[in-house]
């Protein structure tokens, strides 16, 4: 198709959910100011109606034992109750890829898997 260009996809970091912009910034420092959570990091994914939904891994200290619930609860009461997360997966460490940046493939199946839903990968960032 000489002379057009189709775009598959978009590389910023925002997420258009329910029509609201949402920067991963914003979510990722509501659930870091829990105290229970080392490390975030947001993806956001396109479900089967095509809307944007977002998902935040968490990683939590030893002992800490906060609930999938608890965090999204915190990510609303301490941040945008528009850009709190539909699924907080809650691991001990955030899995790495050969290159030391977060596993984003291996953390946007694990998104999948609990959301019950199979997604589609828009765009994901790492927090540093």
């Amino acid at each position: 198709m000489a002379g057009y260009l189709t775009v598959a996809g978009r590389r910023d970091q925002m997420a258009i959910v329910e029509g609201h912009n949402v920067f991963p910034h914003e979510v990722e420092e509501s659930l870091r100011s829990h105290p229970d959570v080392r490390e975030a990091v947001m993806s956001t994914s396109s479900d089967p109606d095509r809307l944007e939904r977002v998902h935040v891994a968490v990683a939590v200290g030893p002992g800490a034992w906060p609930t999938e619930q608890q965090l999204r609860c915190w990510a609303r009461e301490h941040g945008d109750a528009r850009c709190a997360p539909g699924t907080v997966p809650i691991l001990p460490a955030i899995p790495l890829n050969g290159l030391g940046k977060p596993d984003l493939p291996a953390l946007r199946a694990l998104a999948g898997e609990r959301s019950g839903r199979a997604v589609t990968v828009l765009g994901a960032r790492r927090v540093v």
